[in-house]
């Protein structure tokens, strides 16, 4: 499966819709409702554009403020109001959340959860895995040049001393962000798993990434036997798939 996810709702969002749409990929866009350090965000008429061709909107707090440790009202206020706001503009149910800057702990995984989402993504890297809680969603990499530090960082913080090792064995000399996501979609080609991008669409245009991210999405587009979703689509079909095997044989 091939997914994409897009954080904080900046207007170049669209930019980023117009190259999926060309490729035939899908996305999810996680929006909230004030920009970071003062960013623009998308318009209401934007976001329903974006959900009426055919992409995921998901909630991204209310001012992107980082949640680890807050609690009570104010934690409920940054999950459960963009979900209310996002829906009231949408007029439709939005499934999916994402941590703002990635960090979260047990007790916003449970408010997220008892806000009515149904999957939250992280920033967790270099996964292709499809065991995962629907809660700590995984990632693949991020649309950025990353240097060696940055992963192996990140892999620590995560726990993930498989990945470690794995990265240091398979990935270390991949000699930028696109090899290292081409290397990522053929080990999922040849093994199966699930090959996750993220970015910010901000981030892309100021360090001039357009370029290397449509060399990547066309090197990952119209593969045959390959699914392509959005994140919230790929929860589903991951726990209809567990419900499948989990379900007794007929006598």
């Amino acid at each position: 499966m091939v997914t994409t996810s897009w954080d904080d709702g900046h207007p170049k969002d669209l930019r980023i819709a117009e190259e999926l749409q060309d490729r035939a990929l899908s996305g999810s866009f996680f929006v909230p409702l004030r920009g970071p350090g003062g960013k623009p965000t998308l318009t209401p008429g934007d976001l329903r554009c974006l959900r009426h061709q055919g992409f995921e909107i998901g909630a991204h707090t209310v001012s992107h403020r980082s949640l680890a440790g807050l609690k009570g009202k104010l934690l409920r206020f940054e999950v459960s109001y963009c979900r209310q706001r996002l829906e009231q503009i949408l007029g439709a149910d939005v499934a999916m959340f994402c941590y703002p800057n990635g960090r979260y702990d047990r007790n916003v995984v449970r408010h997220v959860r008892e806000a009515g989402f149904r999957g939250a993504r992280t920033t967790r890297m270099l996964s292709l895995e499809h065991k995962f809680s629907p809660f700590e969603m995984p990632t693949s990499l991020q649309a950025f040049p990353h240097p060696l530090i940055n992963y192996l960082k990140n892999l620590g913080k995560n726990g993930d001393t498989p990945g470690l090792f794995r990265y240091l064995l398979e990935y270390r000399g991949c000699r930028s962000w696109v090899h290292l996501g081409k290397r990522l979609f053929d080990q999922v080609l040849q093994r199966g798993g699930i090959w996750h991008l993220y970015g910010h669409s901000w981030e892309i245009d100021e360090l001039g990434l357009w370029s290397d991210l449509r060399e990547m999405l066309d090197y990952v587009s119209r593969r045959e036997g390959v699914t392509y979703a959005s994140n919230g689509e790929v929860l589903g079909m991951l726990r209809a798939d567990r419900q499948l095997h989990a379900s007794p044989d007929p006598v």
